[in-house]
């Protein structure tokens, strides 16, 4: 069985920005990974009831307040190390990005392209072409339009959906979503901070340092460099 993750990523200045997150894992490596999770956040001190996702880990006025910025950088960082080993959960990311003026609209219409060209051939063996897709809830997204959307796909890849795809509220026991999560936002931060690169032109190693968004991007650059299987994607990578 094989589990898909989708989290979408967005900008708040960058309205047009639209960022597609996909976390896939061999459903023999999920229990594993999810305890780990856990207990990284937990051993961090983190609030099982407050999500972690990458919305907070530059933020001390968001999230868990107890836990400062440092600390859930380097939560993060042990969280992407899990991925770091073939003796671990093996987790593979894919990351497209484009522009869009209707986010909910274009989720819907570009996601399954995005999936058709990351998800490969169902294997041969029993349950092995079983497939169970979780996707961040979305108020702007029907559920049963989303899984006819999907279907075909990952159909004519030779799988069958668990069910129905489901869009579930993200929280300290999604884990598959928490990475989905996690790894979109580092990316996101990556392609908006670095078009504005010319902002830093000019400025001293002291400055730069205490440049708040130059940090942000370079903590985001050493982060996602943790993330072994990755795949980064323009719109017109997979849909021509």
């Amino acid at each position: 069985m094989r589990l898909l993750f989708v989290d979408e990523c967005g900008d708040s200045k960058k309205k047009d920005y639209l960022g597609l997150s996909v976390a896939t894992v061999d459903g023999r490596f999920y229990p594993l990974l999810k305890r780990k999770t856990q207990a990284i956040l937990q051993e961090g001190k983190w609030d099982s009831a407050v999500e972690f996702k990458g919305s907070v880990l530059f933020s001390g006025s968001k999230g868990c307040a107890n836990v400062s910025v440092d600390g859930r950088i380097t939560m993060a960082g042990a969280l992407l190390d899990l991925n770091a080993s073939d003796q671990n959960s093996r987790m593979r990311f894919s990351y497209g990005r484009l522009k869009s003026s209707n986010h909910g609209a274009d989720y819907l219409k570009h996601l399954p392209g995005l999936i058709d060209r990351i998800l490969p051939k169902a294997p041969k063996g029993a349950g092995k072409d079983l497939l169970a897709i979780t996707c961040d809830e979305r108020s702007d997204v029907n559920p049963r339009e989303l899984h006819e959307a999907l279907a075909p796909v990952t159909g004519n890849k030779g799988y069958v959906i668990h069910e129905a795809v489901v869009l579930a509220r993200s929280s300290f026991h999604t884990v598959g979503l928490m990475f989905a999560d996690i790894v979109g936002y580092l990316a996101a931060r990556i392609d908006t901070i670095a078009a504005d690169a010319q902002l830093f032109e000019g400025l001293t190693s002291e400055q730069l340092a205490k440049d708040g968004k130059y940090r942000k991007l370079a903590s985001s650059q050493t982060l996602i460099e943790k993330v072994r299987n990755l795949t980064l994607l323009t719109h017109n990578s997979w849909e021509s």
